[in-house]
């Protein structure tokens, strides 16, 4: 299974995904983009990319070695056939830095091979990413560059399977390493308590339209540091499940420990 970090720039992609190999090595690991971006202080060549000249770039694209690639902020990002396949050789829940649009062409291109879950990282304000590009570096010409791609990308953020708001890197890793072993265990969401109960007709309605191909609107979602609870829109999550439609689970807070799962409601009395 792989699992892509997408969002803009600054938003912490790379900071989580290196959080969570550190945790369990044995259970993650790194699939490194293609890439021509010159190579920053605390990178080496395959973590997180592989470094490579616009020529060689070029010609693997010629030969077919690049399954998708996409050009951003003056330089070309790409997926590599042969790492690919060296990396699922190792039977590891793969891990991978991408941007949205790379991310939704994997999706097309590996829908019937390998699941692709996609990680829509964000945070509300563009001057806090500004900020964390300036923290790490990056000249004022690359951060006019990479500001102006902005709305673009939040455009797409209803393309993500979760889209998760980054206020915390501690509790943003916790957060998505349970999202991984929830998607990875095939695990059914629970109600949180005070969560409105479903409601069968509406349930049944919605999993008509879902089939009819209406879009389900988001789910709203909430972590307690040990498991994730549906706080809004239980009928749209099982309508969704039902009818095998797309709906995203939407976290504001990365973790709220105050939550508690309904004694009133299972979900899986829905499910027959």
């Amino acid at each position: 299974m792989l699992f892509t970090f997408v969002g803009c720039s600054g938003v912490g992609k790379n900071t989580i995904i290196k959080d969570l190999l550190e945790k369990r090595p044995l259970v993650y690991d790194l699939l490194p983009t293609v890439t021509t971006r010159e190579m920053r202080p605390g990178e080496s060549q395959g973590n997180p990319y592989r470094f490579v000249e616009k020529q060689e770039f070029l010609k693997m694209i010629e030969d077919g070695e690049i399954y998708e690639h996409q050009a951003i902020h003056g330089d070309i990002y790409g997926g590599s056939w042969k790492l690919l396949n060296e990396k699922l050789k190792e039977n590891k829940i793969l891990l991978k830095d991408i941007d949205v649009l790379g991310s939704n062409t994997l999706k097309e291109i590996f829908k019937d091979t390998l699941p692709v879950i996609s990680l829509f990282m964000y945070v509300s304000d563009v001057e806090i990413l500004i900020d964390r590009l300036r923290n790490r570096g990056e000249a004022e010409d690359r951060i006019a560059v990479r500001r102006k791609r902005f709305d673009m990308e939040m455009s797409l953020s209803g393309t993500g399977d979760y889209l998760i708001n980054n206020i915390n890197r501690e509790n943003t890793a916790r957060l998505i390493d349970e999202i991984i072993s929830s998607e990875t265990n095939k695990k059914y969401l629970r109600l949180a308590a005070g969560c409105e109960k479903p409601d069968p007709e509406k349930i049944d309605r919605l999993t008509k339209e879902a089939q009819a191909g209406a879009a389900m609107a988001r789910v709203e979602m909430g972590f307690n540091g040990k498991e994730l609870l549906i706080l809004e829109g239980a009928d749209r999550y099982i309508a969704a499940k039902k009818a095998g439609a797309f709906i995203q689970k939407h976290f504001l807070n990365a973790l709220d420990e105050t939550l508690e799962a309904s004694k009133t409601c299972d979900i899986m009395d829905y499910f027959g």
